[in-house]
């Protein structure tokens, strides 16, 4: 689904989640080729073909869960960031969509695990201005998603009041016909 753009808006980056979420995934997809290459191999030669296909189908299975799922959880989330706002895309086959226009955004926080660290990945926390929090995990290149984020949502804000603050200002009221 292509991005529309709203006018005077321009798209600044679109990215996905860090590629290292694929990890676990992967090293589990070679537990289960491991063992469904053990479990082909012990199958007493009574039960053969139809018990190695088994172990095969239940090792296919496996992997489906383990790695496709993951996978494709991975190639359909993005995080797209506009001049105007932030658009949050993920499903696999319910799309859900979320965008947070920039001007609501008050706080631009990361946080970053001991993993993250080697990859220069980490979570952008970003608060509205109703106090609810927006998490983004495991976003690559974060203190420069961090910095885009701050910036734009700082150029977003509305024009703060530049005249005398009219909450400070005083005036002396002379008489009961000035109350009025």
């Amino acid at each position: 689904m292509a991005l529309e753009l709203y006018p005077g808006e321009e798209l600044v980056t679109t990215i996905r989640p860090h590629a290292r979420t694929l990890l676990w995934p992967v090293i589990g997809l070679f537990a289960i080729s491991a063992l469904v290459g053990t479990g082909i191999a012990v199958v007493p030669r009574d039960y053969r073909p139809i018990g190695q296909q088994l172990v095969a189908a239940s090792g296919a299975l496996l992997g489906v869960v383990v790695l496709v799922r993951p996978l494709l959880r991975w190639a359909t989330s993005s995080i797209t960031l506009t001049t105007q706002r932030i658009i949050v895309r993920n499903g696999i086959v319910r799309h859900v969509e979320h965008q947070i226009p920039l001007n609501r955004i008050v706080d631009v926080a990361t946080s970053r695990a001991a993993a993250d660290l080697g990859f220069g990945s980490g979570t952008l926390l970003l608060t509205t201005v109703g106090g609810q929090q927006l998490r983004l995990a495991h976003l690559p290149q974060i203190k420069a998603m961090r910095q885009a984020v701050s910036e734009l949502a700082t150029e977003a804000q509305p024009e703060l009041w530049t005249g005398p603050d009219p909450w400070t200002q005083t005036r002396v009221l002379e008489g009961p016909d000035q109350w009025h």
